[in-house]
């Protein structure tokens, strides 16, 4: 799932080793609840404070969860910016699938690590310099630069301390 394109412009926190992946991933079903979010620009909301906006990241449903899935890790990233490009360079937030086969990922603020009931921190933005702040999440930060901003969202379970990925979508 593409995220936004638009809007131009640290290690992790959840302790986890990096993921094991298992080849042919089956897809799951991701969408925006929110309609302001189109996978084409950046909304308001969206922006970073530094660029007019809110902080806010997108809210999003995520079906086709394996039964095994124990939580779904939503990785953000700016293409642009290599040191920015994955493993959640925008940060990583993880809610738990409780069993059932969707779940909703809300939307989160920026620059903090105070997050909603039920999310937490997989891996904190990388996104230091030019005075942000840390956190769980930053926002797309381009300011109109050509930045292209992708969410990988991933269905886990973990075995022996690794996450394992058992279906995902970008």
């Amino acid at each position: 799932l593409i995220l936004f394109i638009a809007l131009a412009g640290s290690s992790g926190c959840g302790g986890a080793r990096p993921a094991a992946r298992r080849p042919s991933l089956p897809p799951l079903q991701v969408s925006f609840r929110d309609a302001a979010w189109d996978g084409r620009e950046v909304p308001v909301v969206g922006r970073c404070r530094d660029c007019g906006g809110r902080g806010r990241s997108p809210s999003l449903r995520v079906g086709g969860l394996p039964p095994e899935a124990e939580e779904v890790v939503v990785e953000f990233n700016d293409l642009r910016i290599k040191e920015l490009a994955k493993n959640g360079g925008h940060g990583a937030i993880a809610v738990s699938t409780r069993g059932e086969a969707e779940v909703v990922v809300p939307s989160v603020r920026e620059e903090t690590m105070s997050l909603p009931p039920g999310v937490r921190c997989e891996a904190r933005h990388r996104c230091v310099f030019f005075g942000h702040k840390a956190g769980a999440y930053k926002a797309p930060c381009g300011c109109g630069h050509g930045n292209v901003y992708q969410a990988t969202v991933k269905a886990v379970r973990r075995v022996n301390g690794r996450l394992e990925v058992l279906a995902a979508a970008k």
